[in-house]
This record gives structure tokens, C-alpha cells and sequence, in this order.
């Protein structure tokens, strides 16, 4: 009997199901704000930080190319150890994960999505809580000039999403007051538009094979996988003045 892909992995494994989040309770940031107002407030380095970065498109390139044969064989070791990313109850969705940066202790195969880590520490994590590199970072030599390139960074992650992964739209971070800001690099032959849609701000935006890129993830983004081993280096920045001049350094267009 073929296993349920809603509950299972394809190798038999139970998926790592996390609840439905209560979208409604978590965006509702005027009940955070009357109930604490210091929660939504934005500092002046929050605002300096959030200014600059409007100079920059919601998809912006970066002077990063990863060496995708070196890749290959660096995280070939570590084919048995992709774990089930972020899974819903009764929702297939073929999307799977390796840790690079997590809390200590974590490994490569550590579940590698925040809600898994907050569920697992009984309390609410930052991103930049997330500052203790794994094994697997160590080992992917290949993508070292981009991860060492801001130090120390938050959770950071391989999403691999397979023919019909995907991400519904939604948000991340998006008020002013947000701790980290997201770098991506997308690796491998399947992530230009022929294999892979990123869709943001209304826009589905040319991804360069193994090139990284700034992302504006407060805005609304989605993604959908048509092929298999669509490799996405997702990293959190903390989002510091220095980490920001750091990022207009590197942008491809000026």
C-alpha cells in the first residue's frame, strides 16, 4: 500500500505536522499594540535600517555565485538526512530541509522551521536566537564566502522543494520593528522560471541559477516547485546598520 504523503514521507517517515497557524491571533497588531505597545514600536535604527532598504528592489541580485558542482558533492553525504519542511495536517506538499544555523545542539537533520523550534523550547523564538552552526555548515565550503560574509547570522536553512512543493502566499516579519532580513541563493539547475515560480509583490521575478539575492519578504510572496532538487539557501540577517551597509555593498546594481 503506497503511503498517505499527507502523513508520511516518500521514504515512510511521519512528517513533522505543525497545526494551522491562527493567522487571525498573530497578525492582530492592534490588540499587540494596546496590550503593548513597546512590541510593535520601531526604533530609530529600525527605521534608519527599513529606509535604506527601499532603495532596493523586492528582488534584488547580490555579487554571490555558488559553485553548484562543489555544492553536489558537499551535501551529497547528507541525502538521507532531509527532513519534511514545515508540513500541514492533510496537506501534500513536497518540501524538505537541512539546518545550517540553529539553537545548540541542533544538527543538520534537526527539524529546521521556527514553529518546530518554538513547539520543541515551549516559548517564542527570533530568528536571531538561532546562532549555533551545524555540522552541515561547516561541510558546504562552497557557500562559505556568502554565510561568513555576515557574522554571526540567524536561522539558516536548505529548503529542497521537490515537483509540487510549495508556499501559499503570506508574509514574514512585516512590520518595522522585524529583527532579521532575508538573504536567498538559489542553487541548482531546476530554479529558473521553467522549474520554479517566486512570486512577490505581485510579480513572479528571473531567478540566475546558484546567484543569492536580498528579499523583501514583508511582502507577500509564493512559490511553487514544478521539478525535483529545487536547492533554496535561505538565510536570516540580523538587521543591524552595519549589516545593512554590509548588504548595499554587494548589490549587483550599483
Amino acid at each position: 500500500m503506497e503511503n498517505d504523503l499527507k502523513k508520511y514521507d516518500k521514504d515512510g517517515k511521519p512528517l513533522n505536522l505543525i497545526p494551522t497557524a491562527n493567522r487571525t491571533r498573530q497578525s492582530n497588531w492592534i490588540e499587540k499594540y494596546y496590550e503593548d505597545p513597546s512590541s510593535v514600536e520601531p526604533s530609530d535604527e529600525d527605521i534608519k535600517c527599513e529606509l535604506q532598504l527601499t532603495s532596493l528592489t523586492a528582488f534584488e541580485p547580490l555579487n554571490f555565485l555558488i559553485n553548484f558542482g562543489n555544492f553536489r558533492k558537499e551535501i551529497e553525504p547528507y541525502k538521507d538526512k532531509w527532513t519534511p519542511y514545515l508540513r500541514r495536517e492533510g496537506v501534500s506538499n513536497d518540501r524538505e530541509a537541512l539546518l545550517l544555523v540553529g539553537m545548540e545542539g541542533d544538527t543538520a537533520e534537526t527539524h529546521s522551521s521556527r514553529p518546530e523550534h518554538i513547539r520543541r523550547a515551549g516559548r517564542w523564538l527570533y530568528e536571531d536566537e538561532f546562532n549555533h552552526p551545524t555540522d552541515l555548515y561547516h561541510d558546504l565550503k562552497s557557500c562559505h564566502e556568502l554565510l561568513n560574509y555576515w557574522n554571526p547570522i540567524g536561522r539558516t536553512f536548505i529548503v529542497k522543494t521537490n515537483a509540487g512543493g510549495w508556499f501559499p502566499p503570506h508574509k514574514d516579519e512585516p512590520l518595522l520593528n522585524r529583527r532579521c532580513f532575508r538573504v536567498a541563493a538559489f542553487i541548482g539547475t531546476n530554479v529558473d522560471h521553467e522549474s520554479f515560480e517566486w512570486e512577490i509583490d505581485g510579480k513572479v521575478w528571473p531567478i540566475k541559477q546558484n546567484r543569492a539575492y536580498y528579499i523583501d519578504t514583508r511582502k507577500t510572496h509564493r512559490t511553487h516547485s514544478f521539478a525535483n532538487d529545487s536547492y533554496h539557501l535561505i538565510m536570516n540577517i540580523p538587521k543591524t546598520w552595519e549589516n545593512v551597509m554590509k548588504l548595499m555593498t554587494v548589490t549587483r546594481y550599483f
